[in-house]
Formats: structure tokens, sequence, C-alpha cells
């Protein structure tokens, strides 16, 4: 993480919110762009945002009641793909909202859109996969966290993305399962 006070910022205004959402909720942050956040060509760096969409799932993690449970429980998400779509560019001093939302889950996986915008226009969108693991090594799985947080509702239908992502991740496991 290498937005280190913006992390603070978020994860303080997190914890100290006094609305809790639901898992399907789109849960918004405002964000702008520092010098320091662009590359040689003077915009928004490709990892930049990656980062940013580690603080929306922080975001979304604490403000939908899930953190207090996963570390008691010893829960982790555990991010296993990633996709960035860039459809416009953001540059110093540009503002922008970063809206979080998970998209769809499975019995393993869950997927989060993180979409960029900008003067009600969408500059960039982050799809990420994730799965939760213990730290005892137990199994754990979506179905178990939100039973545990109180939110008891099915998966929106499988996007095109998620299936996407998950099917990279199991391509990625049969390639490692053959090189042996």
């Amino acid at each position: 993480m290498n937005l280190f006070f913006r992390l603070l910022r978020v994860f303080l205004n997190a914890i100290f919110s006094k609305k809790e959402g639901k898992i399907t909720d789109l849960y918004k942050l405002k964000f702008s762009v520092w010098l320091t956040d662009q590359d040689m060509f003077a915009h928004l760096t490709n990892s930049r945002y990656f980062s940013f969409s580690d603080l929306g799932t922080i975001n979304f993690i604490i403000r939908s009641g899930c953190w207090g449970t996963m570390r008691k429980r010893g829960w982790i998400p555990v991010i296993l793909s990633e996709k960035v779509v860039i459809s416009k560019m953001l540059k110093f001093p540009q503002g922008f909202d970063l809206n979080t939302q998970v998209t769809c889950w499975d019995d393993t996986y869950v997927c989060l859109q993180h979409n960029f915008i900008r003067k009600g226009r969408t500059h960039a969108t982050v799809n990420v996969l994730a799965k939760f693991a213990a730290t005892n090594r137990s199994y754990v799985n979506p179905a178990m966290v939100l039973e545990t947080v109180g939110h008891d509702t099915t998966s929106p239908p499988l996007t095109k993305t998620f299936i996407e992502l998950r099917q990279d991740i199991l391509d990625g496991k049969s390639d490692q399962k053959n090189s042996t």
C-alpha cells in the first residue's frame, strides 16, 4: 500500500462512521490525483488504479460490517486476480469518485468492481476477484462470511468479467499441475 495517508483517512473515516451498509450497497470515496500519483506522461500511473482499488476494498469491508467479524475469526480477503480498463486518463489535480460494489459471488470467489468517476463519466474500471482465507488454514467461503455478518442474500447473476477472471485462475491452477 503506497497511499499511506489516504489509507489512514479511509480507515479512520470508515471505523468512526455511524452508518453501516449492506454487502450489495455502493460505497463511495472521494480522491484527487496528486503530483506523486503521476507517471512521466503526466497522468495517473497504472499501478495507482490498483492501489486506490485497495482503499475501496478496505472501505467496503469496514463499512459493510465484515471487518470485525473477519478479524475475530482470523479471516482475510486474498486478491487473486485484477483487471483494469482505462477509458480516459486522470491527471493532476483532478478529483474523482471511487465507487466500489460487490458485483457477484459463487461458492469460492467474490468479485468487486471499482469505478473511477469524474464529472459523471467513468474513466476507469478495476474488477477484482478474491476469496477468503483463514489464518488457521480452515476453509472459508463467501456464504460463511455472509452468514456470520447477518446478511441473508443471494448473489446477483454472475458477470462476464467474473467468469473470465475465475477461468483465468482455474487455467493457472491447471498450468501449475501440468508443469510438475
